[in-house]
């Protein structure tokens, strides 16, 4: 993704409220950040974004490297590797012999057959899930040489087969020249490949200048050095503008930039104050309307419709902006009165890009159903076997058992006896002539037995909904759109898995988006879930309702 220069289209300062979202989700993703963590490399007051013409989003302090970025602005978070050599153990990981890295400097995915397989097995890859981000390191350097997200799930990854990784950041690229061109260890030299190094004691600014002496100059570097202080600073206020000047610039910029298109509207009120024109707001300030003589955003969009700029309705209280007309009068004196200021601006929609929904977004948790192979283990054990059981809780039972037994101890060998190989070695059916079992195993081999005897479930909760729980790996709704006669059609599917009614969302958005709506039954036997369809390519409408309406990122949504 940066292995071109970039150039910066414009910066914003994070609120309070947007940074606090950003490390809700950072936290989320990496369990490993902590607050301390997280303060010193974003803190209050200094951390900006920036917007490539990438579009990508670069988070950062003030003028110090950027720390993570964002790949399509779409809430998908990778940290820098200047960040990571910081905090090597943030992010899984994936290791791959060092002469395979001179294939990942020059650009290449990563392959599954270079990477080395733990000792325990494939299990020591943990669970891996297409769109899980994950950095490289080479066996011997405890440095990652690239971060990326994986293209496999768990049963591909176990094959070793094919391309298991899209890299999104690596060593050598524009964003590694724009963090300054620093090198951690001697292992990162200007060969073609990164070499085995013990040395880990790298911080921050301790090799930059060894680093800018030793290493060549790239092409992309200049583009990316440009990128960053080419950037715009936003449009300063004068020292004389006042609340009442700053709504108005805000309001002009909302709908230039992020409301530009009438799709959007209506909108209401409180939406279009906090997700387009607070981030609208020149750097350096802070808006807020009970300071002004409004005193309220609905009185100051009351008063914007008198002038006849804007049509409004209201509905229980609830005030929306119906239609805008860009070229009434208003508008115009504004753009005026601004013109230095709107010239100078960054886009507005950079900070709405990162504002939440502010409602928590699903909790997906993996659960497991023993098969009747467990049976006499969990009865043994006081166990009911049709319930679901959290993995921690299933190995339990079964190392429970084995002590009950007296067969062994999780760290130590175990011994095996009639009961423990039916219920994880032996299969129903005719066994293999002169077929041998194994009389004493380790308990890494009874997990692995034991994952093989276990049913998976995956639970959804959802708020406002409840939890949701179906056999099978977790699923993103399927988001397809097509054209069906002479229309454009948006087809949804999977939505019964985050506990939603086809058809009770139907109706909802029949309204919503003002569109025909039609239910369809699934293709194949014995398939009860149904598929939503719109008319029109109303993708981004809806992922836009999902997420304000129940907390659905798109990180739960496959577009296709």
């Amino acid at each position: 993704m940066f292995k071109k220069g970039y150039v910066a289209q414009g910066q914003n300062l994070l609120s309070k409220k947007d940074l606090k979202a950003l490390k809700g989700q950072l936290t989320e993703l990496f369990p490993s950040l902590d607050e301390k963590m997280l303060d010193e490399i974003l803190p209050e007051g200094q951390a900006k974004v920036v917007k490539l013409d990438n579009r990508c989003l670069l988070y950062s302090c003030g003028d110090a490297a950027p720390a993570f970025f964002d790949s399509e602005g779409r809430g998908e978070f990778y940290p820098t590797l200047h960040t990571l050599w910081q905090f090597p153990h943030i992010m899984q990981e994936l290791t791959i012999h060092p002469p395979v890295s001179k294939f990942v400097l020059n650009g290449a995915d990563l392959m599954l057959p270079g990477v080395l397989v733990p000792a325990n097995g494939v299990a020591g890859f943990g669970t891996v899930t297409k769109g899980q981000p994950r950095c490289i390191k080479i066996d011997g350097n405890s440095y990652p040489i690239a971060v990326g997200r994986m293209v496999v799930n768990q049963t591909q990854m176990e094959k070793l087969k094919g391309k298991g990784m899209e890299v999104m950041h690596v060593y050598r690229d524009a964003l590694w020249a724009q963090c300054g061109k620093v090198k951690p260890n001697a292992g990162f030299s200007d060969e073609e490949e990164v070499a085995p190094c013990a040395d880990s004691n790298w911080k921050p600014g301790a090799a930059s200048a060894e680093a800018n002496s030793t290493a060549e100059p790239t092409s992309e570097a200049p583009a990316a050095a440009s990128a960053a202080t080419a950037a715009p600073g936003g449009g300063k206020a004068a020292d004389d503008w006042t609340q009442d000047d700053l709504l108005d610039f805000t309001f002009l910029q909302a709908f230039k930039q992020g409301l530009a298109d009438d799709k959007a509207l209506p909108i209401e009120a409180s939406e279009l104050y906090e997700k387009h024109m607070k981030p609208a707001r020149p750097e350096g300030t802070t808006l807020d309307v009970k300071k002004s003589s409004h005193k309220q955003i609905g009185k100051f969009l009351n008063a914007m419709r008198k002038s006849k700029a804007i049509d409004v309705t209201e509905k229980k209280g609830v005030i929306h902006v119906s239609k805008v007309d860009r070229k009434h009068k208003v508008f115009v004196s504004l753009e005026e009165k601004f013109a230095e200021q709107v010239a100078a601006a960054p886009v507005a929609a950079v900070a709405a890009a990162v504002t939440p929904a502010g409602l928590p977004p699903p909790k997906v948790t993996a659960m497991w159903k023993p098969s009747h192979y467990l049976e006499p283990i969990w009865k043994a054990m006081g166990k009911k076997k049709d319930e679901l059981y959290t993995w921690d809780e299933a190995r339990a039972i079964v190392f429970s058992y084995i002590e009950q037994e007296g067969l062994g101890k999780p760290d130590g060998p175990i011994k095996m006896s009639d009961g423990l190989l039916t219920a994880l070695w032996k299969t129903a059916g005719g066994q293999k002539k002169d077929q041998e079992w194994p009389t004493e195993v380790d308990a890494e081999q009874v997990e692995e037995k034991l994952e093989d005897r276990l049913q998976q479930h995956a639970a959804i909760d959802v708020a406002g909904v409840g939890v949701t729980t179906r056999k099978g790996a977790p699923v993103n709704i399927a988001i397809s759109l097509s054209r069906k006669g002479a229309h454009n059609v948006t087809r949804i599917c999977n939505l019964e898995a985050y506990g939603l009614a086809p058809e009770a969302l139907g109706d909802e958005l029949k309204k919503k988006l003002n569109c025909t709506v039609y239910i369809e039954d699934m293709p194949g036997k014995n398939v009860k879930e149904k598929m939503l369809q719109l008319q029109g390519h109303v993708d981004q409408e809806f992922a836009q309702f999902l997420e304000q309406r129940y907390g659905i990122t798109k990180k739960f949504l496959e577009v296709k």
